[in-house]
């Protein structure tokens, strides 16, 4: 069962990723970018620089390594850097299904199992996760790998090994080592004991994070940072609409999604509690209650990963343990919920599955595969530098490296900018979006009087020199 669903699981991720799939986002680049880096030239590096840098490039840092790495082994053998992702997140996705039904169906019976990977399955988040190329479902497979292996061996290698491949495909996914190593500190035995496991449990980590310091260290990158910032509201909104679209996805109203979300989190923690009171002890391998354990502390330690770990693993386990127990009405009553979401959740990923095969998605839809702008940069633009306000966006209407504009219009950096455009014989670009990367564009443009060369629905060209455009609407 756990290899039928999980391969449903993988086909489904290569279905709905055909191309013009699968989509691509901001951060697409960097995976994509670093991979054909390291298969090309052996080093990490992603197509995008600061406007003021020598080279076009710069050293991947912002990013772990383990999803471009992951990527870069079909590329060697001759894959598209876009399709090789797509099927590493189709084997993740059959390694994450497969898992669950595995543990469920092995701790409470087939038929949870079997449940475990059809909520898994109608899930739209998790389908979203899978038809765009980010680093979540790659680590989505290797946290549930580090579950497995929580509950079911003996040696805290290898759930340490497992967390700190994790924790190299999302620096949040570190989190998980942390679980690992009171895991292992928690288990039974002498303080020698426990501090040893502990110990071998953390190593793997260690190492791996300490290599990827060093070689950023080394090479100038600049690996993200973390810590408290302001606009805390905003953060616990955008949890809040996270908690919503995994609990109640098939809710459209934002009210009554919140309501439908706590409702269903006051009931997965009192059937968590009972479950969890009624189950053998931990130390037992592979047991209800050594499961329940394990998924709850590695979601203490990643919050980010709560609902996944609580409700694909721990509730399908709970409510299995529960069932026996419960009166005729319970059950019915129980069952027709399940329905009623599994219906929902399934109605919401066809539509949002049709709506991204439906000319592509992000920047593999149809409006920036055939981009105008696009088209002007490869053809008249094909030898100038490009600078431009969203990194992301040139490089996969061009496929060559960007460089940024600079933070702020101060008179010194605008003189500056200026004398590297000329120098680089280079365009400035301008993508209407929200979110920019440095100053506004347009008042570069104005402050160093530069020339419109063309201008698109999508964006704008300006350059020292005006040309002749192509294709693009005369220049003022």
């Amino acid at each position: 069962m756990a290899v039928l669903l999980g391969s449903v699981a993988c086909y489904g991720v290569l279905a709905i990723t055909e191309p013009p799939g699968p989509g691509l986002d901001p951060d697409s680049m960097s995976y994509l970018g670093a991979a054909e880096s390291l298969v090309r030239h052996g080093t990490l590096r992603i197509p995008s620089a600061r406007w003021s840098d020598a080279d076009s490039t710069e050293a991947l840092g912002h990013f772990p390594p383990g999803f471009p790495l992951a990527i870069a082994v079909p590329v060697a053998l001759g894959a598209v850097p876009a399709q090789a992702a797509r099927g590493v997140e189709a084997v993740a996705a059959f390694a994450t299904v497969a898992l669950a039904v595995w543990l469920v169906g092995a701790a409470a019976g087939s038929g949870a199992g079997l449940l475990a990977g059809v909520v898994l399955l109608v899930t739209p988040s998790f389908a979203f996760d899978h038809w765009q190329v980010i680093s979540e479902p790659l680590c989505l497979a290797l946290l549930m790998a580090t579950l497995a292996l929580m509950t079911w061996s003996k040696r805290p290698w290898t759930y340490g090994l497992a967390a700190a491949a994790a924790g190299m495909v999302r620096y949040a996914a570190f989190a998980s080592t942390g679980a690992v190593i009171l895991w292992a500190f928690g288990l039974k035995g002498s303080w020698r004991e426990r501090l040893r496991r502990a110990a071998i449990a953390a190593a793997p980590s260690v190492i791996f994070q300490g290599l990827w310091v060093l070689r950023a260290v080394l090479e100038s990158a600049e690996v993200r940072s973390f810590g408290l910032r302001g606009g805390l509201g905003a953060a616990f909104g955008e949890l809040a609409g996270t908690v919503g679209s995994w609990l109640a996805p098939a809710v459209s109203a934002p009210w009554l999604r919140g309501a439908a979300a706590v409702a269903v989190a006051a009931l997965a923690g009192v059937v968590l509690a009972r479950a969890a009171r009624r189950s053998p002890a931990v130390e037992a391998a592979g047991s209800p209650r050594r499961l329940l354990a394990a998924t709850g502390l590695l979601a203490g330690c990643y919050a980010a990963f709560v609902l996944f770990s609580r409700l694909f693993v721990d509730e399908v386990l709970a409510f299995a343990e529960e069932w026996h127990d419960w009166s005729g009405r319970v059950r019915a009553a129980a069952a027709v919920a399940w329905l009623v979401w599994l219906a929902g959740s399934a109605a919401t990923t066809v539509r949002d599955v049709a709506d991204a095969l439906d000319g592509g998605w992000g920047y593999a839809s149809d409006e920036w595969r055939g981009s105008p702008l696009g088209a002007w940069l490869r053809t008249a633009g094909r030898d100038a530098a490009v600078f431009s306000n969203n990194t992301a966006t040139a490089w996969f209407v061009t496929h060559r490296p960007t460089r940024t504009v600079p933070e702020s219009l101060d008179a010194e950096s605008v003189a500056a900018f200026g004398r590297v455009l000329s120098e680089r014989r280079g365009v400035l670009v301008r993508f209407p979006f929200d979110l920019e990367e440095g100053a506004p564009p347009d008042s570069l443009a104005n402050r160093l009087g530069l020339s419109e060369m063309a201008r698109f629905p999508e964006g704008v060209v300006w350059s020292r020199a005006p040309a002749a455009p192509a294709g693009g609407a005369p220049g003022r």
